[in-house]
């Protein structure tokens, strides 16, 4: 039985959760379950999980999956559900409030609501379900997103409560962030996944806000605190898949004493969520990355003794 000052606190602190994935094996070691957050300080044109940058709940709709019924006409409150002469539904989505109400009346699953509000005790009895996974392969929580970082209250509240049933916790972030919000979350994490985009700056700038010296700034504070990080490695087409790209993350990770490295090959699986929630794509014409070219960059560092792995 806790302490009632802590269940008083798990049930009152509340974040916003656009998914929780359970049995991952490359966030972390051991078996994790994810835990992702809403909201997002970048905006990553590759990015997978692109329900993930609005930091409020948004509506999605799988058009292919439209039967064209209308009882998302008939129930949405904004008159944003539209049934075209053709049968066809679209969704005008600068009038969506995201009350979900659709999402909740679709037999065909076409729609989904990303992001909903929920305590702390409502995520982590989700979690607590894969407890016997964390014993027996020294897994944990991982903490992701989107940015983490952004609910900083919220992420060091999970992570408490985690650690109260003995689970390990992880924390991923791409340290994009004013420092007082990341080591709010990042304090009592047990391990850091730092991304790291891009070793150039004026790259950094077409995707963010805050400049790549912050993100650098804030890996070594957490070094300096301690702290056990992972460096991760997004592999782009054209972007960053070169050789002194490669040199400086090693760079990078030398000067912050970092030996864990893994490179993540970019990858078209988070494509269809994009019309799905009204963004356009623009990697569509770039090709996948094959494992086979990222393995000879990894194996340049790994002669370099750092220990990397693809995919995490």
């Amino acid at each position: 039985m806790f302490n009632h000052r802590f269940d008083e606190i798990e049930k009152q602190t509340k974040g916003i959760v656009f998914n929780i994935e359970h049995f991952h094996v490359h966030d972390g070691e051991g078996i994790r379950t994810n835990v992702f957050l809403k909201g997002c300080s970048l905006h990553c044109p590759w990015c997978c999980n692109p329900e993930s940058i609005h930091p409020v709940p948004q509506i999605a709709q799988y058009q292919k999956l439209c039967t064209g019924c209308g009882k998302c006409v008939e129930v949405c409150p904004e008159h944003c559900c539209i049934q075209k002469e053709d049968g066809n539904v679209i969704t005008d989505f600068s009038q969506c409030c995201a009350c979900g109400k659709c999402a909740s009346v679709c037999p065909a699953g076409a729609r989904e609501l990303f992001g909903k509000r929920m305590s702390v005790s409502e995520v982590i009895a989700e979690v607590e379900k894969d407890s016997v996974y964390f014993i027996n392969s020294d897994g944990g929580l991982t903490l992701s997103g989107g940015e983490a970082c952004l609910q900083p209250e919220f992420a060091r509240e999970l992570i408490r409560a985690a650690h109260r049933r003995y689970i390990p916790a992880a924390l991923e972030t791409a340290g994009a962030v004013e420092w007082e919000r990341l080591w709010q979350a990042a304090k009592e994490a047990d391990e850091i996944l730092m991304d790291l985009k891009t070793t150039d700056s004026l790259q950094f700038e077409k995707i963010g806000r805050f400049s790549l010296d912050t993100v650098m700034e804030n890996m070594c504070k957490l070094a300096e605190a301690g702290k056990n990080i992972t460096l991760r490695c997004p592999i782009i087409p054209n972007f960053n898949d070169n050789e002194g790209h490669i040199q400086k993350v090693a760079e990078t990770a030398r000067r912050v004493g970092v030996n864990r490295i893994d490179f993540l090959p970019f990858h078209q699986l988070g494509r269809h969520k994009y019309a799905a929630i009204g963004k356009n794509y623009q990697m569509t014409d770039y090709p996948e990355m094959k494992d086979t070219i990222v393995e000879k960059m990894a194996e340049c560092l790994r002669k370099e003794g750092f220990h990397v792995s693809i995919g995490g």
